[in-house]
């Protein structure tokens, strides 16, 4: 054998070889639309490569595992009502994947989407301080889309954000591993467990309507909308829960106030969680607050100038100690706010992040 031949022995399949892995990403690019509220992605037939290099379901000879999601708008948020709306896209909109009928998970936008903020002066001209928020979902577990599996990767936003980027591409990225096949074989994804781990948000969004000292009970209202929350507690008797990573998230009122006033009042809030009667977290949410907002002022100059300002802090808390929540045990979480707290008629959502176990049916 030559020094190719060496070099080069062990990086192509031999014939006990029966899989090529590889990094793939796979994406696909759908419009929002105006009054359009259900997107379904990598259902599409392929065609233009700059739109997506998916479809759905897999060839025979391939397996996927989505360890990563992000989602992307080729859009500048510019104005004080556009960030009202993408707000939209991150607290009351959410992206649900299932696999043989089975719920993976619904991940509220704010774990998956990427955008581009500005700060800007508009006088004679216009000045543009643009800055770019890249944020990936990475999954615990990942989810398998097996070759012999039906899939449907649905993206459910609001009127509100469907009519404000209406005719905007969305772009929609898992990352992971692909498997090819190099011998025909069945891949079982169970393996014959008895039980299946899933990456899951569980959130609520709810709106701040006042601004006296308030608790919010959270994950216990099963009548609400269902773009609004992913879970409610008790778990049933045939999953528990993993929580490994917290955020609150604020958003701007109906009538903007100053941002940095959001996170300042917001700063002091309370969240508790407490297990059958027992206290596992009690503190406030400096480690784990999150606020994008914009406001609009006058600057008093010749000509007048329109400054906007934008205020994106994006954090998130890792639990040194998982919190588990046991099946069908008693969960209490709260927010509490005290008194003059900002901003009214915003959002609050709340998002606990981990591994859900669950009794494979």
């Amino acid at each position: 054998m030559n020094t190719r031949d060496v070099m080069n022995s062990a990086l192509y399949p031999k014939t006990i070889d029966n899989i090529r892995r590889k990094d793939f990403p796979i994406y696909d690019t759908l419009p929002l639309t105006t009054g359009v509220l259900e997107y379904f992605f990598f259902t599409t037939a392929l065609g233009n490569s700059f739109l997506r290099n998916k479809r759905l379901p897999l060839a025979g000879t391939e397996v996927y595992f989505v360890d990563e999601i992000s989602a992307f708008l080729p859009f500048n948020l510019t104005t004080v009502a556009l960030v009202d709306a993408f707000n939209e896209l991150l607290q009351r909109s959410y992206l649900l994947i299932s696999v043989d009928g089975r719920v993976q998970c619904k991940l509220p936008g704010l774990d998956f989407f990427e955008y581009m903020q500005v700060n800007s002066v508009l006088a004679t001209a216009t000045a543009l301080d643009t800055h770019y928020n890249h944020l990936v979902r990475k999954l615990p577990i990942p989810i398998m889309l097996n070759s012999t599996s039906s899939f449907e990767i649905k993206f459910v936003t609001t009127a509100a954000a469907a009519l404000a980027f209406n005719g905007i591409n969305m772009r929609l990225v898992l990352g992971g591993v692909q498997l090819d096949k190099l011998d025909s074989f069945y891949y079982d994804n169970l393996k014959g467990n008895q039980f299946q781990q899933v990456p899951v948000t569980y959130y609520q969004t709810v709106p701040i309507a006042v601004a006296t000292e308030t608790t919010y009970n959270l994950f216990s209202n099963p009548a609400q909308a269902q773009n609004l929350y992913s879970q409610i507690f008790p778990l049933s008797d045939i999953q528990t829960f993993q929580l490994q990573n917290v955020e609150v998230f604020v958003n701007q009122p109906d009538v903007p106030i100053e941002p940095s006033t959001i996170f300042h009042s917001r700063i002091q809030n309370i969240l508790r969680i407490n297990l059958d009667d027992v206290d596992f977290y009690n503190s406030t949410i400096q480690e784990f607050l999150s606020v994008f907002a914009m406001f609009q002022t006058v600057l008093t100059t010749t000509p007048d100038s329109t400054y906007l300002d934008t205020l994106n802090v994006r954090q998130s808390k890792t639990f040194r100690v998982p919190l588990v929540v046991p099946a069908n045990s008693k969960v209490n979480i709260s927010l509490t706010q005290p008194a003059t707290s900002l901003g009214i008629t915003g959002d609050i959502t709340v998002a606990l992040r981990g591994i859900e176990t669950r009794r494979v049916a």
